[in-house]
């Protein structure tokens, strides 16, 4: 697998690439790859007729026999529920390729890394997360250009540099803006504050009674706080209790500053509203 040029770019050219899960990110993934890289992209869904439109629409290369598949891949990428990536990867591990490596998508990566890590594997496991994403799912809504300017976390354990590299140098190539190489746990850590709380806060925010009459109210805070809140909640309930620990902290310090806001509130203490509001306009100001 070497460093190649070719009119799409720099990339590491002609690997056998097997996308497992053909949904929006998996199937998003196959058509970057096919759009962006020369390389040779198999797919693989357990709805076989999925796999065939990807087939017809030029999506992949070729699909087929999972086992056969594995077999010849030399990178396979997993984009299935957090719940089932290790199972998956266990239950395949005499078919997929020796020396080959396997990463998946999924939004959390302690549980998923540190339970590969401690497997002896003819393989090698890295973790990783393309962070991108519609309010929409399905192979039907899957796009080529959904990680244009995306961020791609990738999350080794024990793998060495240069097939980390190899993971980020495709990552590059598939039209990830930044590339952030951290631990499993770091990267949990950050995702509870910058993606999982979001979702949980619209989700509450939505339940509110008052929610129904919005329409004639409302303009942009609504819509902006309550987007996130058009949510696949079996996929995400696994995502939340997979990451309990670090999301449990982040409720916690959003519930602890919401109080000091009903408390100002209650006393009619502008002081205190306008003290804590040009802490919060400060941050934003500095971060972003």
């Amino acid at each position: 697998m070497l460093l190649k040029f070719s009119g799409k770019g720099y990339g590491f050219l002609f690997m056998k690439i097997l996308v497992a899960g053909l949904g929006l990110i998996g199937a998003s993934i196959a058509k970057a790859l096919k759009k962006y890289t020369d390389n040779y992209i198999m797919g693989f869904n357990r709805t076989f007729s999925v796999a065939e439109k990807a087939l017809e629409d030029g999506a992949i290369d070729e699909t087929g026999d999972l086992s056969e598949l594995l077999g010849k891949a030399d990178l396979t990428i997993v984009n299935y529920y957090p719940d089932a990536i290790v199972p998956f990867v266990l239950e395949n591990k005499d078919f997929i390729k020796r020396g080959s490596i396997v990463t998946d998508s999924c939004g959390v990566k302690s549980r998923i890394c540190r339970t590969l890590e401690k497997e002896k594997l003819q393989f090698t496991f890295i973790g990783a997360h393309p962070m991108a994403g519609k309010e929409v799912s399905g192979y039907d809504n899957s796009t080529a250009d959904l990680f244009s300017g995306a961020s791609f976390i990738c999350t080794p354990t024990c793998a060495d540099e240069s097939r980390v590299q190899t993971l980020v140098s495709l990552a590059k190539s598939m039209g990830f803006a930044k590339t952030v190489v951290t631990t499993p746990e770091h990267h949990d850590e950050m995702i509870a504050f910058t993606s999982q709380i979001a979702h949980v806060l619209a989700c509450s925010y939505v339940l509110s009674p008052l929610a129904p009459q919005h329409a004639d109210f409302s303009a942009g805070s609504y819509r902006d706080v309550s987007r996130v809140a058009k949510i696949n909640g079996e996929m995400w309930s696994e995502l939340f209790i997979d990451n309990k620990f670090a999301l449990i902290r982040e409720i916690d310090d959003l519930t602890k500053n919401l109080k000091l806001f009903r408390n100002a509130i209650e006393q009619e203490d502008s002081a205190e509203l306008i003290r804590l509001m040009q802490i919060a306009n400060k941050i934003k100001e500095e971060v972003g």
